[in-house]
C-alpha cells in the first residue's frame, strides 16, 4: 500500500516510514507541516493518510476535512498523544481510524494489513 505519513515530528516520521517501508508498504512523510500533506496527497494518490492531529500550519484535523472534500473515499488514520478517540474533534474528523500516541506499531501494521485486505478484496 502507498501511506502517506504526516508528522511534524521527524523522528517519528522517520521511524515510521522506516517500519512500514520493512513491512513492505510504499511511504512518502511529510514533516513541514499540515499544508504540505495536501500538495502531496495530491501527487502521490496514497492509499492511506496517516497523520497526527497536531502540526504546524493547518492541524490534521484540518486537513482530514480538505482531504475528505476532494476524496469522500480516503482511508484517513489520525494519531495523537493529546487527544482520545472519542475527543468530538477526533470523532467529527471523518478519520476512519484514531490511533494513540505513543503508537504500538503492532497495531499499525494490524490496521495496515486490514485496509489492504478491503483494499484487494474490492479490486
Amino acid at each position: 500500500m502507498k501511506v502517506l505519513i504526516a508528522d511534524d515530528d521527524r523522528d517519528i516520521a522517520g521511524l515510521l516510514a522506516l517500519f512500514l517501508s520493512d513491512a513492505g508498504h510504499q511511504v512518502v512523510t511529510v514533516t513541514t507541516g499540515g499544508l504540505d500533506v495536501m500538495h502531496q496527497y495530491d501527487r502521490c494518490q496514497p492509499d492511506v493518510v496517516l497523520m497526527d492531529v497536531m502540526m504546524p500550519r493547518f492541524n490534521g484535523l484540518t486537513i482530514s476535512h480538505a482531504i475528505l472534500s476532494k476524496d469522500p473515499h480516503a482511508k484517513l488514520v489520525l494519531m495523537s498523544g493529546k487527544f482520545s478517540a472519542d475527543h468530538p474533534f477526533i470523532a467529527n474528523s471523518g478519520a476512519l481510524h484514531f490511533l494513540p500516541k505513543p503508537l504500538h506499531l503492532t497495531a499499525l501494521k494490524t490496521l495496515l494489513d486490514e485496509f489492504a485486505g478491503t483494499q484487494q478484496a474490492a479490486a
